[in-house]
């Protein structure tokens, strides 16, 4: 291999932002297999990095692999999924219950700006990799205001273990005023201290994807 082509060959995490993006937005559905060779001609990667780049989404929760079988897709059933939410719930709201207010202006300032982000991008019918990403970032600074980085790692933990589900209706328009509307309220409870009404918030926020995504089970 030349330098050009080492240069040109994807890292892991590359390898991983797209399969979890193609897993996220339905273009890998549930128990399809993952074939090392098909992905290793598909990024022109080495099979070590396919491999880790398995492992890594593994790790996530969003594929299994069992012992000398191919990797799949996972499904989820509707107890993992009551689950997870449960956990979503739990750590968010806590997160909320012990967030310091006021808040830091510098840190709730980056938050705005994320926030002004992710409506610009809704508003124009943006990628919707790019609208996941500003959405996720938007959670991320949000519950970094709690202070408290292992409450967070959690809830990241348990965020990401849900992506599958959560971007049901991601890109729906109903889904993305909501979404912008109680981002926008959960601003303005950091501002007002309003403790309570963000805790609510926190909370109810995750039940449109989760409602979404069991009726879509349903009728499948």
């Amino acid at each position: 291999m030349n330098l050009d082509s080492r240069a040109m060959a994807p890292s892991t995490a590359c390898v991983v932002e797209q399969l979890e993006s193609d897993i996220i937005f339905g273009r890998l559905r549930p128990h399809q297999e993952l074939v090392e060779d098909a992905l290793m001609a598909r990024f022109g990667a080495k099979r070590h990095i396919v491999r880790a780049a398995i492992q890594e989404l593994a790790a996530r929760r969003i594929v299994v692999k069992p012992r000398s079988k191919s990797a799949r897709v996972k499904d989820f059933t509707s107890t993992e999924v009551e689950e997870i939410y449960y956990m979503r719930a739990l750590l968010q709201r806590e997160a909320a219950r012990i967030m310091p207010l006021p808040s830091a202006p510098d840190a709730l300032n980056a938050l705005k700006e994320v926030h002004v982000r992710y409506v610009a991008a809704a508003s124009v019918g943006a990628d919707q990799d790019l609208i996941h990403k500003l959405n996720d970032e938007f959670h991320l600074r949000l519950f970094a205001l709690c202070d408290n980085k292992m409450l967070c790692k959690a809830i990241a933990f348990y965020t990401e273990a849900s992506n599958p589900i959560r971007s049901y209706g991601i890109t729906d328009a109903s889904w993305l005023r909501r979404a912008i509307a109680e981002h926008t309220a959960m601003i303005k409870a950091i501002e007002d201290q309003d403790r309570g009404a963000l805790e609510t918030l926190v909370v109810e926020h995750m039940q449109p994807s989760r409602q979404r995504w069991e009726t879509m089970r349903a009728g499948a």
